[in-house]
């Protein structure tokens, strides 16, 4: 089985080459690593340039409307059965992860755990549980993208919402959830994100990232929305004290 891993990056001359290392010393080499870079304007390139002689190494280097665009950009074009979008600066959490995944890939997204770096520290995050999907939804949360295989034809139909600037990826597990596509959670530790450096970590584009949630949400399954909208509302609230003291 075919497997398309995908980086999306602009500028990211300090973390690109880490990442691409990461997935070009997997144990499994069926991949097709595709990198789509914005036209960057700093070492990106040169850097990237260096592996150009692995023949599982695609390139696509030109202007883009933004993250998601060239997230869609690579379901386009990709050769791979699966696909796997791992954002420049995170890596694999070690270098056996697909070929221990290949064999569990039997439904239309399957997906594990990731490690996330955050400014107190690495913390472990597991999505054990029947219900797990929907929950995560309620709660304004998903699957973390490095850690989930789609099904590339079901990329490909689904794609992102770009209208989304932040939770395209949210919107697309609603959507496939809503449309029953099956989901499979392996207990393996997938990929270490780097939960500092992305736009849906920062802390000013909360309340944009809250707005879009509550948007899929409410378009996709209306009575779960209002029927949590007032509890949801609370914990919100009590939660952008919390920032706003952090802030100080």
């Amino acid at each position: 089985m075919k497997l398309t891993v995908v980086t999306v990056c602009f500028n990211a001359e300090k973390t690109i080459e880490n990442t691409m290392k990461s997935v070009l010393k997997q144990t499994y080499q069926n991949i097709e690593y595709l990198i789509v870079d914005g036209s960057s304007t700093d070492r990106t390139l040169e850097l990237i340039g260096k592996y150009q002689t692995d023949s599982r190494l695609r390139v696509i280097s030109e202007k883009d409307k933004g993250l998601y665009d060239a997230m869609n950009k690579a379901a386009s074009v990709c050769s791979g059965e699966y696909i796997l979008y791992m954002n420049s600066g995170d890596i694999f959490a070690d270098k056996h992860v697909l070929a221990d995944v290949v064999p569990c890939l039997d439904a239309d997204i399957v997906y594990g755990n990731v490690i996330r770096i955050r400014q107190n520290g690495k913390h472990l995050e597991k999505y054990e549980g029947k219900h797990v999907v929907m929950r995560l939804l309620l709660m304004g949360r998903m699957i973390c993208h490095q850690g989930m295989f789609t099904r590339s034809n079901l990329m490909r139909a689904y794609r992102f919402n770009e209208q989304y600037t932040i939770t395209a990826d949210y919107d697309f597990v609603v959507r496939a959830h809503k449309n029953k596509c099956s989901m499979r959670y392996i207990d393996r530790t997938i990929a270490v994100v780097d939960s500092m450096e992305g736009i849906s970590s920062q802390t000013i584009n909360n309340d944009i990232m809250r707005r879009e949630d509550d948007r899929s949400l409410k378009e996709n399954f209306p009575v779960w929305y209002y029927m949590i909208k007032v509890p949801k509302g609370i914990v919100r609230c009590l939660k952008r004290r919390a920032e706003q003291k952090e802030q100080g």
